[in-house]
């Protein structure tokens, strides 16, 4: 991670009061740049070192947060040169036992209020010849059984921001879809089951990475100016691969593999 490519940024973090988006801002927060941390329940106290933090409280799902927020940036400066779409919610279950409403409140979140702040700030972005990084999941590579909802909701990401790459690539505007691996946060407790209710699950017993060491991925994918889609581990790679050249056994082993969580 170079602090000098952060020196001096503007950089706005979505769903910083917990997990990646938090360790984020924590590392930025060492040096001396802008941060606008939005969150729908920001931290009472962030300890302040080396950046000026401006906190917004800011619902994603919500278009009249969304508003304020871009209200609130746009009167401080008119250049984003980073945008880290992080703020989502996990969903589990059965597609066969699922209520649409689960749908479309995943969506709210994790699709529509993602693109609805970056089209807010897509002038500042634009003025910056800024970056957009999206945290997706390697989910959003394929549709995982007993992930629907998740493995739709982030794959519809991959759609639009990989059209925003191509359209403002004129603008000198980059487009980052991260895919990290399993990772040490309160996903799992915060997100929905297949009815609404929120989830309760342990944490995946699997080697788990820290938010930390994601944030840090996370960084050196922005300072690396030929990044895209970013996966960094063996199950990014084996489900990026395997989809295009052998689709038949993917299906086979997700079905086994994950068997117990969709029954």
């Amino acid at each position: 991670m170079s602090q000098e490519f952060w020196e001096n940024k503007n950089v706005v973090i979505t769903g910083t009061s917990s997990g990646i988006g938090e360790a984020v801002l924590n590392e930025l927060n060492q040096i001396k740049c802008t941060v606008f941390a939005l969150d729908r329940s920001p931290a009472n106290e962030i300890a302040k070192k080396k950046a000026e933090i401006v906190q917004i409280k800011c619902d994603i799902s919500s278009d009249e947060d969304i508003s304020k927020a871009q209200e609130i940036i746009g009167k401080k400066t008119q250049k984003v040169d980073v945008l880290f779409n992080n703020a989502g919610i996990t969903t589990h279950g059965r597609f066969d036992k699922t209520d649409i409403s689960v749908f479309r409140k995943s969506f709210d979140i994790n699709f529509f209020g993602t693109v609805n702040l970056t089209l807010k700030l897509i002038e500042f972005i634009k003025n910056a010849k800024g970056a957009i990084i999206t945290t997706s999941t390697v989910s959003g590579l394929y549709g995982i059984p007993g992930r629907a909802v998740y493995s739709s909701s982030k794959s519809a990401l991959h759609a639009v921001f990989e059209s925003v790459r191509i359209e403002l690539s004129e603008y000198g505007v980059r487009s980052i879809i991260f895919c990290p691996p399993y990772t040490k946060t309160n996903l799992r407790t915060t997100g929905m089951d297949a009815k609404g209710n929120q989830l309760n699950e342990a944490q995946y017993s699997g080697k788990l990475l820290t938010p930390e060491e994601v944030a840090r991925e996370m960084m050196r994918a922005v300072e690396n100016p030929n990044s895209r889609l970013v996966t960094f581990d063996k199950s990014g790679k084996f489900v990026k691969w395997l989809r295009l050249f052998a689709p038949g056994f993917l299906e086979r082993f997700l079905f086994k593999k994950l068997y117990d969580d969709f029954h």
